[in-house]
């Protein structure tokens, strides 16, 4: 991995370890003397600003440079938590409200950048498994982020934000200090192109096959965030107790921590569709086994299904959209596929629960069916190796061959080791 990368990993890491707005933002509030309402609606709005800022976020990094994106990112969200800690220590709930909303919307921006910056700065064979270790670095912060929030509130409330902000702050400078040598090609790509047509979002959803993926990532986000909304009350209904609900989503996170940098070392080598397929539809079938009453064993097994899906689907349905943009697109292209993917986050935990209270179990029989239409637009909309490769030779034909043409990397003579599949020894 180059040197970016790994400075952007360990943000990445140091960024996710200190975020705990999203995880505590209601309780604190709530401690605050806030009334459930307005905590239930800033935490709301933090949810919303973070899909507004993604959208900010492929725009700003596509004009100015992904470094000074991610830079703005962290400063004003380090700037703007601590109007929030101002905020409810006033007892303003409407102040409150609204700086959650321009936190989030300002928080968001770093995300497409910052895997824009991974993409230009990593090898196309070496991409997939770089997005692997990209998520491992969230998970692993994911994991850590409650329990080490958890200490700090009990020594202060504020104090958890304060913590928050600071690993904010810290990660712009790192991105201004680490990153200030990195080459303006892998900066933006916008500015090294100048035969470049005008950029814009209308242009992204003008690649028909590149929406068909948006669907596809849309719906899978719907189904896969299932397993935290709605499995448990469907184990309630069943008469488990909440321990055993812990022990599957702690399982969950284990599996993806521990698994998901191996079996890419597989995946890496497969089409990109294959990969994504074949993963969605392990998320399909996992969320039907639920539906199966099957014991603690077969809860287990549907689990690990589930989480499988996550773990062979998740690096390349990353790595792709970066790498088939155009170049002066490449933040947006990102910033498209993270807002589509949280919208199903967003949505599916309310079209869950609704479908719980009208057929049960089921739900996770309709979320398989769900889950199959998501493996038909991906099936349809991602491109293989070849199909961008030829796309890219046409569009540059004086040229050498775009690095970001392809994701697994076939461009190499059979004499160096290539499979003639487009798999990487």
């Amino acid at each position: 991995m180059t040197f970016p990368v790994w400075v952007l990993l360990i943000g990445t890491l140091v960024n996710t370890v200190g975020s705990f707005l999203m995880l505590f933002l209601t309780l604190y509030l709530t401690q605050k003397g806030f009334q459930p309402f307005h905590a239930g609606l800033a935490l709301g709005a933090w949810g919303a600003g973070r899909i507004a800022g993604a959208f900010i976020g492929g725009t700003i990094a596509d004009r100015m440079g992904y470094r000074f994106a991610m830079a703005l990112s962290m400063f004003s969200t380090a700037a703007l938590i601590t109007a929030l800690i101002g905020a409810a220590n006033i007892g303003n709930p409407w102040l409150v409200v609204l700086a959650a909303l321009a936190a989030a919307s300002l928080n968001g921006i770093w995300r497409p950048p910052a895997q824009a910056m991974i993409t230009e700065a990593t090898p196309p064979e070496q991409l997939v498994m770089v997005m692997a270790f990209w998520r491992l670095a969230f998970n692993v912060g994911v994991l850590v982020a409650p329990v080490l929030g958890a200490l700090l509130s009990r020594v202060s409330w504020d104090l958890l934000f304060w913590v928050e902000a600071g690993s904010s702050a810290l990660f712009g400078l790192l991105v201004l200090t680490a990153l200030r040598s990195v080459p303006p090609a892998a900066d933006t790509p916008a500015a090294t192109d100048e035969a470049a047509p005008p950029a814009s979002y209308g242009r992204v959803l003008r690649d028909g096959a590149f929406v068909l993926f948006l669907f596809a990532l849309l719906v899978n986000g719907i189904v896969y965030i299932q397993g935290p909304a709605t499995l448990s009350l469907h184990l309630d209904a069943l008469g488990y107790r909440p321990e055993v609900f812990g022990a599957l989503v702690s399982l969950n996170a284990l599996t993806v921590i521990c698994l998901e940098v191996p079996v890419t070392k597989v995946t890496q080598r497969w089409q990109p569709r294959t990969a994504v397929a074949t993963g969605m539809a392990l998320t399909g079938i996992g969320l039907a086994l639920w539906s199966v009453e099957m014991g603690i064993a077969g809860l287990v097994v549907a689990t690990l299904v589930w989480t499988m899906g996550e773990v062979v689907a998740s690096p390349s349905m990353f790595a792709y959209p970066g790498v088939i943009a155009p170049a002066h697109l490449r933040a947006r292209y990102i910033a498209a596929t993270t807002v589509a993917n949280q919208i199903g986050y967003s949505v599916g935990p309310v079209i869950g629960t609704a479908l719980f209270a009208g057929v049960g179990g089921a739900v996770f029989w309709i979320c398989g069916a769900l889950a199959a239409a998501a493996v038909l637009a991906v099936l349809a909309g991602i491109k293989t190796v070849d199909t961008v490769r030829n796309e890219t030779n046409a569009s540059t034909p004086d040229k050498t061959e775009s690095s970001t043409a392809l994701i697994a990397d076939d461009v190499r003579s059979p004499r160096e080791g290539a499979a003639v599949d487009g798999s990487v020894p």
